[in-house]
């Protein structure tokens, strides 16, 4: 029987963080910023691409019911939701997530509520065309009414 031999790892991010110069925490987060902001137009405009796409899905599936569609118009929320967040589109974010929530709701073969999505998705595609203007040109309203909708069709969930 042979015995076991104990090799020591050497931790390169340590031997990296102990090494004197480099950039501060802060330098890098605001490096970061810098890239990201560097990037805001192009999302901004594909943020309006993908509330587009979702607008073509959901008029396909009116038209062809498939449980599959949800899954589409899910991830596409939930992709919209993501980068709005990340971009500070507080209003456009709540929209996608509300939408998230009810094409969850529709996946499993319930009775679905095709207004409900319909309102959601125009309300989605008007609030990624308006971007940063949105909160200036009234999103509160717009999300308002969004609640209503959804507190309407998923009564236990809000």
């Amino acid at each position: 029987m042979s015995s076991a031999r104990i090799f020591a790892v050497e931790n390169q991010l340590a031997k990296v963080v102990k090494k004197p110069g480099g950039k501060t925490v802060d330098e890098h987060v605001k490096a970061a910023e810098v890239r990201i902001e560097g990037v805001r137009g192009a999302t901004l405009a594909s943020l309006v691409e993908k509330a587009e796409a979702m607008a073509g899905i959901a008029a396909a599936g009116r038209k062809a019911p498939d449980p599959k569609t949800f899954d589409a118009i899910y991830d596409l929320s939930n992709a919209i939701f993501g980068l709005a967040g990340q971009f500070g589109l507080k209003a456009l974010a709540e929209a996608a997530f509300s939408l998230c929530d009810l094409a969850d709701s529709f996946r499993g073969g319930e009775v679905v509520n095709w207004p409900s999505i319909d309102v959601h998705v125009d309300g989605i595609r008007l609030l990624a065309t308006l971007g940063d203007r949105a909160e200036a040109a009234g999103a509160e309203s717009v999300l308002e009414g969004l609640r209503r909708v959804r507190a309407r069709v998923l009564p236990a969930a809000s």
